[in-house]
């Protein structure tokens, strides 16, 4: 290890305690994935979208989730899929433009691999890291610095964390450490298969839906690991789609000392106007609530909680 990252390990490390530890503070973080449309039809064994529904992401929801975060002076770390980015890019970049106005407002973008394969741990070596590469040169042409990754799927393992450090990125957050989250995603692939429709989801990786739920250093790949909140007890994750549903989960999300919120840029779509397939409105849960009602829960719990951090910036980066 060089001197320069010998003392941001330290840096970082105190940092993780004085901000992190449970109970001396409020201290949360808050990272939104991109997955565009084309994931959540391939979850469900649906047709691909439309090229319209293909922009729904980064041109509708995107500019209301930057509109919450500045109302609650708040900044979010975004993992972007690179494929939607450069689709993006290809007709005329009005994503692309919204991404620049993110960063320059302070928030992250980060590597969400290009094509969100949901096997991307089951490939090889080389073949991942093509694929990260590949984001993270589109993520440095709007002028960024990636320094993390998270997982498509959240599913990880040893291999793929070693690509995403042979990128010299510091960080990954690919960890949800509720096996409650794992047993449902379990029952939804049987439930698809009993009707003979196909998801690509992967039933693999338990070991990514188990462990500690706070920040740690690993030797073994030489990143920090950061994982997603769960409740105590429960392990009940603190993701959009369980944390905006009700105005009770909001609060149990607001109690919490360290908060590490996940969203998913459709908890702020609006299912009437925004031109989905009437089949994934019928599917997906963010997509069956209101969006006012979300919006007005996310608006309370940041302000509630005093704002929010970058993952990068809450290590001192």
């Amino acid at each position: 290890m060089t001197t320069t990252n010998a003392t941001k390990t330290t840096k970082t490390t105190k940092t993780t305690k004085r901000e992190m530890k449970a109970g001396e503070s409020k201290a949360t973080l808050l990272s939104v994935d991109l997955d565009d449309v084309g994931c959540y039809h391939a979850l469900h064994g649906l047709a691909a979208p439309t090229p319209a529904q293909q922009r729904i992401v980064l041109e509708r929801c995107l500019p209301r989730l930057l509109e919450v975060l500045e109302g609650a002076n708040s900044t979010a770390t975004f993992f972007v899929v690179g494929r939607d980015l450069e689709r993006d890019l290809a007709a005329g970049g009005r994503g692309a433009g919204l991404l620049r106005q993110a960063l320059a407002a302070g928030n992250e973008l980060a590597n969400h691999s290009f094509e969100h394969r949901y096997d991307l741990s089951e490939q090889a070596g080389p073949e991942i890291f093509a694929d990260l590469r590949r984001c993270d040169r589109l993520l440095r042409g709007l002028g960024a610095a990636p320094l993390g990754f998270r997982a498509p799927g959240y599913t990880h393992n040893r291999r793929l964390l070693e690509q995403v450090a042979a990128l010299g990125y510091r960080y990954d957050s690919s960890r949800l450490p509720s096996p409650p989250y794992f047993l449902a995603k379990l029952g939804a692939l049987a439930w698809l298969r009993a009707r003979g429709r196909r998801s690509q989801a992967s039933a693999r990786g338990l070991g990514s839906f188990v462990g500690a739920d706070r920040p740690s250093f690993r030797a073994d790949v030489g990143l920090w690991e950061v994982p997603i909140s769960v409740l105590p007890f429960s392990r009940l994750p603190m993701v959009g789609t369980l944390v905006l549903s009700s105005d009770a989960a909001t609060r149990s999300a607001a109690r919490l000392g360290f908060l590490h919120l996940e969203l998913h840029a459709i908890d702020l779509a609006d299912p009437e106007n925004d031109g989905f397939d009437a089949a994934l409105i019928r599917r997906q849960p963010e997509l069956r609530g209101g969006l006012e009602r979300r919006r007005a829960r996310l608006r309370w719990l940041l302000k509630e909680r005093g704002g929010s951090a970058t993952i990068a910036g809450a290590f001192g980066s």
